[in-house]
């Protein structure tokens, strides 16, 4: 993590009715009022061009959503981080954030931060640290210090790319060898981008008779697994449709699908 950087995104106001559709992550109660904090964050798949090589920057960004909400009194102000943390590392990466104000007990604000440099994909816990003040119909000024350091869990995950292909176009029923394989995207500490042919892992093969853009669901066939060679392969009847081969993913590669036609005039595998 010590060579991410983050960059501050531009923020968007939110309608004050998307608020309440926030998680509650903290109530603060002090002296007669009370404080609620929602967020709402995710992360993303980072993607980008092998060729050149370059980021795609609209990957790689961690939105967040945060909302407060007081009552007993009114909301005199904010001063608010959003953290983020990678499971069981170090530092915590925090960025100022700009909370507008939805009503006198309200304020909200949605965002996103970009990644750049050398990813470190995986779990991070996403959280917002808040200083806030609130007048009571007296006059008199409640100061409140939220601090929550996991509203969220999110994942950075690396692209992935899956292809196969098939042995034989007949549909009447013969054996057919079915070979995927399955790369991820590195990128290396000096910015090059390759993709890497992944050596272990699980796999799911199901059919479907139309196709990726057919109204049809998928039927589940087997499990597979990644061989130490790079190959899914397994053995199917032949018939006339969509072979699909599914890469589920971990919290560190994102998945992919691999479309394999069979008997399809103009199929192709995709």
């Amino acid at each position: 993590m010590a060579s991410t950087a983050l960059l501050a995104g531009g923020l968007v106001v939110a309608p004050a009715a998307q608020a309440a559709s926030l998680p509650v992550v903290d109530v603060h109660k002090r002296q007669g009022t009370t404080v609620t904090t929602s967020m709402f964050a995710r992360g993303a798949t980072i993607d980008g061009s092998v060729s050149y090589p370059e980021l795609n920057p609209a990957s790689a960004k961690f939105r967040y959503s945060v909302a407060l909400k007081a009552s007993g009194g009114t909301l005199l102000g904010a001063e608010a981080q959003v953290t983020l943390q990678k499971i069981d590392r170090q530092p915590v990466r925090r960025r100022t954030i700009e909370l507008k104000r939805t009503s006198s007990t309200g304020m909200l604000t949605r965002g996103s931060i970009n990644f750049t440099g050398t990813i470190d994909p995986g779990t991070y816990r996403a959280g917002v640290e808040i200083f806030t003040v609130v007048r009571k119909p007296d006059g008199t000024r409640v100061r409140h210090h939220i601090d929550v350091n996991n509203a969220n869990t999110v994942q950075f995950r690396r692209s992935t790319w899956t292809e196969g292909s098939i042995s034989t176009q007949a549909t009447d029923g013969r054996p057919a060898r079915i070979n995927a394989t399955t790369r991820v995207m590195r990128i290396a500490d000096d910015g090059s981008m390759s993709w890497l042919r992944l050596r272990s892992g699980a796999a799911i093969l199901s059919f479907d008779a139309d196709g990726p853009y057919g109204d049809k669901r998928a039927t589940f066939v087997r499990d597979l697994r990644i061989g130490s060679d790079a190959r899914i392969s397994t053995v199917v009847t032949s018939r006339k449709g969509w072979w699909k081969v599914t890469y589920p993913g971990t919290s560190r590669f994102a998945d992919s699908q691999a479309w394999i036609a069979q008997g399809v005039p103009g199929g192709c595998g995709c």
